[in-house]
């Protein structure tokens, strides 16, 4: 009875020793390359290595290490797996999150911030975009320009100042139904008569953008209906804006409240979309949009003695109010000051403002401007 009781022992002993190895042997095989999901992959592994750590039969000190370090390999290459994964899902979604919003104000000479809130958060512009298509535009055809309306311009959606194919009008006119109703069909018709199609005017677009300094920005179209591919910032669009503020065509066609137009020998009278221009005391532009995908965005412009402020708020539901907060703040706490005057600001307790010139100091320092606040002193600094 003993006997046979200590041959089944040493049997079970023998099974077990047999069935470890088996198992060591399975492990010390595995394929790292077997298709398995990141996460389950590491799961697997895990729970391999805490069994290996834990077995305390034989002495298989040296094996379980080289499991250890097999293991190890395998769980680096499932990690890297699944960071590679990450990354692909990462670069199939949108550019512009989901609710993306931002605001920016800025003095237009200067470009100088003087407030911001997500400002170089990439949003939709919806018909923002406008601003930079005008600006294209200006920069490449007379206003007298006659242009005959194409077909791929005849009935774009959403809105428009109702131009039928082969209908004539200025270049002046087109801008205003552009910029005062927000026509996307003359957006599309100054598009294809500056560059040929709606594609090569998309390329003219953010190639004046980048020169402006607009470098998170993409625009596939000239009028601003969605696109995923089509996006800007609120600090983006304001540069644009100060650009095209220096035109002084821009500048007369965004501050127009009413203007009367011609369209194929046919008079209409038009209205600026924008109340900004009569809710604001100095207001003078410039551009509002919106799509389901953008939200409610607003361009916006105003001056006051020397100073032209611009704002841009883009998916902001109080669009018109959040704009004159932005405007009373920088009215209320910025002023225009001469660059030989700033010289002068300095003063305990003030914060320190610092200009790069890359010029030296001359009198006609007395004649180029700079927006400080009432508790700052500029300081400047040779390029």
């Amino acid at each position: 009875m003993k006997n046979s009781n200590g041959k089944s022992f040493l049997v079970v002993i023998a099974f077990l020793a047999i069935s470890l190895l088996a198992a060591n042997a399975f492990i010390l095989n595995a394929d790292p390359n077997v298709n398995f999901e990141p996460h389950i992959v590491k799961t697997i592994l895990k729970n391999q290595k805490i069994e290996n750590t834990q077995s305390k039969i034989g002495d298989e000190d040296a094996d379980n290490d080289e499991v250890d370090k097999d293991l190890e390999t395998l769980e680096e290459d499932a990690e890297r797996k699944d960071e590679l994964s990450k990354k692909a899902t990462s670069a199939s979604v949108a550019t512009v999150e989901k609710g993306s919003s931002g605001k920016v104000l800025i003095e237009q000479s200067t470009k100088r911030v003087l407030f911001e809130q997500n400002a170089r958060k990439k949003c939709y512009p919806a018909s923002t975009t406008k601003v930079l298509t005008a600006y294209v535009v200006l920069k490449n055809l007379p206003l007298d320009h006659i242009v005959t309306v194409p077909k791929q311009a005849a009935g774009v959606e959403g809105s428009s100042i109702y131009l039928k194919e082969g209908d004539q009008a200025t270049v002046e006119d087109l801008l205003y139904g552009l910029m005062l109703r927000s026509g996307n069909d003359a957006a599309t018709a100054l598009a294809i008569e500056v560059a040929g199609s709606v594609e090569a005017f998309a390329d003219m677009m953010n190639k004046e953008a980048q020169a402006l300094g607009a470098t998170d920005s993409h625009f596939v179209n000239p009028h601003g209906l969605h696109d995923d591919a089509h996006y800007t910032t609120a600090y983006d669009l304001a540069l644009i804006t100060a650009a095209a503020y220096e035109l002084d065509d821009f500048r007369k066609i965004v501050s127009t409240t009413i203007r009367r137009i011609e369209i194929d020998g046919e008079t209409t009278v038009i209205g600026n979309k924008n109340k900004l221009l009569k809710m604001y005391d100095g207001a003078n532009g410039v551009k509002t949009g919106y799509t389901k995908k953008s939200g409610r965005c607003l361009v916006g412009g105003a001056k006051r003695d020397d100073m032209q402020l611009i704002s841009v708020v883009l998916n902001c539901p109080d669009m018109w109010n959040d704009t004159e907060k932005m405007f009373d703040f920088g009215f209320e706490n910025f002023r225009m000051v001469p660059l030989d005057s700033a010289l002068l600001t300095y003063g305990e307790g003030k914060k320190r403002v610092e200009v790069v010139a890359p010029y030296s100091v001359t009198s006609d320092w007395q004649d180029i401007f700079y927006p400080l606040g009432k508790d700052e002193y500029l300081e400047v600094r040779a390029a």
